[in-house]
């Protein structure tokens, strides 16, 4: 059995230069002049093994390698390529993941590791912008990175150090023990910094050996190739001039051929096709004119590599869903078992509850990472799908009871405008962005403040404790209404609050309060303020000096046992129930 190319995933934050670097790759190959040497794939560049062990020449043992290159995906056209699956676990075999020496670990970066380790992909870190660093020149050509970071001034050799010694520290804090390349004894414990420059491409030969290195050892079982039908992986649906239609695909395993009927998860569950047409790109020069790119017609596709498939009704395909070809001689029961194994990987939620946020993401893969991430935060999921936020989103969120819980967090897709319109009159709010965590943060930092407001709101809409004294003196109008001056003893008062005395008889109704001819909506402890009572008289209902509660109903007495209470609310609280239970030994309770 062969071994197929492993999948390497380029990732970070951006711009810490994983395109750069990418570009300085295929630069590398390209410029190696060896026959047979780097190819474009749709969403990947191949590096083939002889172009690698020309490029890195010095670097790499006398060993035999098997397998036979690098397939590295260009994620920059597929911002969410660290949640792309295939059956079983994440569609990368190994991650490089490129971080700025001078900016260290960033928001990005943070969620890729995350991911990286949920997931249990491989990976090695690009230090990348050395050049930057004081005292740095650009390495002769095949030159071992540590043999010439010796030949630079001792002030640059300790700069360089205490930049890869803050990135192992920062990672350190994440969980993982990382150091130089050179310095890893075990590379099943510790993970690898490789300084590099994307913009002059030091140290890439050693990013590329070691990358070699490691998946030859670790990585052969895995990219083990067995004579099978063939799956893959939709990047992206996009339309092909010529051809109409087409699905950009990363064939992950076995192969698949023109004519070969398929399973394809599709935005309304899976259906079977038939591959019509394969293609890839193919780059044309013309003496010395530009390079044209054309697509290339091909029989079949082997793992691992991207090509293009149309195929009837592949409009339908759902990013980040699978592609199964079925054997022929399976019949109905070899689509039917596709289809439900592909179903099985459609819906990456599989306990909702009634009340719990909306998930919405551009890939199948990134739907499950950010399922997994609230699942971590213990946030409730009420349902997740792929594709942009709708007006039907919104409405549905509406309708949650929680009102917490209505939210919908969207990775990396857009909201519709007709539903940004339904937003307002909803209550409902839209977390959107491309950095998962961040989406979680933002969240639950919202519902840490609507849930102060909603408290907030409860309180206002209970009768609150609250007690005043009637100031002597200042009666302005005994009766239909009482106008007299009062002090706020404890609590808010507010009105319309109905009012008892000492001995629990009603007073009246609180109906407004002035300052200076200025109505007010409250007085606080300690306001001096003129109080309107409705059905009271002066003298007879009550007397000046007197001091007098705001009434709270039975059923208000048990909510607000519930609730915390100012010190001087729980007080006036405690005075109201004694007066009440001196007459029913059991109000309220």
């Amino acid at each position: 059995m062969s071994l197929r190319q492993p999948i390497v995933s380029m990732m970070g934050h951006v711009d810490h230069g994983k395109t750069t670097l990418l570009d300085k790759i295929a630069g590398s190959a390209k410029a190696s002049k060896e026959a047979g040497g780097i190819t474009q794939h749709i969403g990947a560049v191949e590096v083939p093994l002889k172009v690698i062990e020309k490029v890195c020449a010095g670097l790499l043992r006398e060993e035999q390698f098997s397998i036979p290159g690098l397939l590295f995906i260009d994620t920059p056209g597929h911002r969410s390529f660290v949640t792309m699956r295939r059956r079983g676990g994440a569609l990368a075999d190994i991650a490089i993941v490129v971080i700025d020496v001078r900016e260290g670990v960033m928001p990005q970066t943070r969620e890729v590791l995350q991911i990286l380790r949920h997931e249990k992909t491989p990976f090695i870190i690009a230090a990348n912008k050395v050049d930057t660093i004081q005292g740095w020149r650009t390495p002769p050509a095949r030159t071992p990175l540590p043999a010439f970071l010796a030949t630079l001034p001792t002030d640059t050799q300790k700069a360089i150090d205490t930049r890869i010694y803050s990135l192992s520290e920062m990672l350190d804090q994440l969980g993982f023990s990382a150091e130089r390349y050179d310095r890893v004894s075990d590379y099943t414990r510790n993970v690898a910094i490789v300084p590099v420059s994307a913009k002059t491409g030091a140290g890439i030969p050693d990013l590329l050996a070691v990358m070699v290195g490691l998946s030859q050892r670790f990585l052969e079982e895995e990219l083990r190739q067995e004579e099978r039908p063939g799956e893959a992986t939709v990047l992206e649906r996009t339309e092909e001039r010529g051809i109409g239609p087409v699905a950009n695909v990363i064939v992950y395993q076995g192969r698949m051929k023109v004519g070969d009927p398929i399973v394809v998860t599709g935005t309304d569950g899976p259906f079977v096709s038939k591959i019509r047409v394969l293609t890839r790109p193919v780059v044309v020069r013309a003496g010395r004119g530009t390079p044209s790119r054309r697509m290339e017609p091909l029989t079949e596709a082997v793992a691992a590599s991207g090509v293009q498939l149309s195929a009837p009704e592949i409009e339908k395909a759902l990013p980040g869903g699978l592609i199964k070809v079925i054997t022929a001689s399976g019949g109905e029961a070899a689509a039917e078992r596709a289809r439900e194994e592909l179903e099985s990987e459609t819906y990456p939620v599989a306990a909702v509850e009634e009340n719990g946020v909306w998930l919405k993401a551009d890939t199948l893969g990134g739907l499950e990472a950010l399922a997994f991430e609230c699942k971590e935060a213990r946030i409730p999921i009420k349902g997740a799908e792929v594709g942009a936020v709708t007006k039907r989103d919104v409405l549905v969120m509406k309708a949650v009871k929680d009102p917490l819980s209505r939210a919908v967090l969207a990775f990396a897709v857009p909201v519709h405008p007709e539903a940004a319109a339904t937003l307002p009159g909803a209550d409902v709010r839209v977390f959107s962005g491309e950095v998962m965590y961040r989406l979680l943060e933002e969240y639950q930092e919202w519902k840490g403040k609507r849930q102060i407001e909603l408290e907030q709101e409860r309180r206002k809409a209970l009768v609150h404790p609250a007690k005043f004294q009637v100031l002597p003196g200042f009666v302005f109008h005994r009766s239909h209404p009482a106008i007299v001056g009062v002090k706020v003893l404890a609590g808010t008062l507010r009105p319309p609050s109905r009012l008892m005395a000492k001995d629990g008889t009603d007073v009246g109704l609180l109906r407004g309060l002035q300052d200076k001819g200025d109505s007010l909506k409250e007085g606080e402890e300690g306001a001096e303020i003129a109080a309107s009572i409705e059905g009271a008289t002066v003298g007879r209902s009550f007397n000046e000096g007197d001091t007098l509660y705001v009434a709270i109903s039975e059923e208000g007495a048990r909510a607000l046992a519930r609730v915390e209470l100012r010190p001087s609310e729980r007080e006036v609280f405690d005075e109201v129930l004694q007066i009440r239970r001196s007459k029913e030994p059991f109000w309220g309770k």
